[in-house]
């Protein structure tokens, strides 16, 4: 497992050709993904905190190179309000994008220029630095919705760029609908979690998420070039297996590949058309 400089140097060094992705997981449902020459951190979680299994394993301060910080939700393992002010100063290019909902919240509350903000929410589209991304509403146990607005406070996004396709879900539950969202894309790699969800953790304030046989089935019905499932090693009391989902969706599906992945090791797929 790369970490610190070593990572950021590969990451650096190495530039997708035409339709490839490179991408990186960090653990929980942080990744770095790579697209041409673009960089794109999705929930980076690098803080260090009591509990926590796997070590961050890059430190906000050495990040320049980033070009986008995407984050689906407010809580502390997705949007980690404690490393984006170091983040904006480290890469001082970066522009996050986040729901619509928490943007001005954020830039109050970590004191980072409006203009290095975009808000996004359901179906709401933004290109910016040659990357298309788009929101799509996450059921982070319940599907809610501001009542003021209208707006969702969980999002996953849908991001396009150097002819690849990927869904990042963010923290959520298959709800309906979801399904026929995702299927206006053909998806060349979907990073979902499985960790699932149940009373204790309910009641001890853990919303949930998709559980690994759901996660499958959801997989299974979209057919994406990739699918890797995430956000089940973080933290003892919010885990799962991974080789579960490995067995079920190569019984149930064969012909979808999924990948277990490794942290900070380099994946590269090829766009499916």
């Amino acid at each position: 497992m790369k970490t610190g400089l070593s990572l950021i140097n590969d990451i650096d060094k190495f530039v997708p050709a035409y339709g490839q992705a490179a991408f990186w997981w960090l653990g929980q449902l942080g990744f770095v993904v790579k697209l041409g020459m673009t960089v794109i951190y999705l929930d980076p979680f690098l803080s260090e905190v009591p509990g926590r299994n796997i070590p961050a394993p890059l430190n906000p301060l050495e990040i320049t190179h980033a070009d986008l910080v995407l984050g689906s939700h407010d809580h502390s393992d997705h949007i980690d309000r404690k490393i984006w002010p170091e983040l904006s100063l480290s890469s001082p290019g970066a522009i996050f994008v986040v729901p619509e909902l928490l943007k001005d919240s954020l830039r109050e509350d970590l004191i980072i220029p409006e203009n290095r903000f975009i808000g996004l929410d359901d179906g709401v589209t933004a290109d910016v630095k040659g990357i298309k991304i788009t929101g799509v509403a996450a059921s982070h146990e319940f599907l809610d919705r501001d009542s003021g607005t209208g707006r969702y406070p969980y999002l996953g996004y849908v991001i396009e760029g150097n002819g690849c396709v990927i869904y990042h879900s963010g923290d959520t539950c298959v709800y309906d609908g979801l399904r026929a969202k995702l299927a206006n894309w053909a998806l060349d790699i979907m990073l979902i979690p499985i960790n699932g969800r149940d009373g204790k953790r309910y009641r001890d304030g853990c919303a949930g998420n998709m559980t690994y046989q759901e996660a499958v089935d959801l997989a299974g019905s979209l057919k994406p070039g990739l699918v890797v499932p995430a956000h089940y090693e973080m933290f003892d009391f919010n885990g799962e297996d991974p080789y579960l989902f490995a067995d079920y969706i190569s019984a149930k599906y064969p012909g979808v590949e999924y990948l277990i992945a490794n942290h900070g090791e380099m994946i590269l797929k090829e766009a499916m058309a």
